[in-house]
């Protein structure tokens, strides 16, 4: 299984980001490329941009997809989608 964060810029992952778990074959076929960001036990930081708004309150910009077990092409970790976090809500 995985599951599927939204990420805002300049903040981690928590609970409240948790958006899905899907099987991770749904994950390959439906979240477009996957990028390698991190092993599991490093949870990575959204990347930052200039703003004057606080990370906390910024607009989803990023999907994250933590894999947990090993499965073919993907090890566990966390990938980037490089879909939005729109087109995948669309499809939860």
């Amino acid at each position: 299984m995985a599951r599927i964060w939204f990420g805002r810029p300049g903040t981690q992952l928590d609970q409240g980001d948790l958006k899905g778990v899907k099987e991770i074959s749904w994950c390959k076929n439906n979240l477009g490329p996957l990028t390698f960001l991190s092993p599991l036990g490093r949870q990575p930081k959204m990347p930052d941009e200039e703003s004057s708004i606080l990370p906390s309150m910024r607009n989803y910009k990023f999907v994250m997809v933590e894999i947990e077990e090993e499965n073919d092409d993907l090890k566990p970790g966390y990938y980037f989608s490089a879909l939005t976090p729109k087109e995948i809500w669309e499809k939860l």
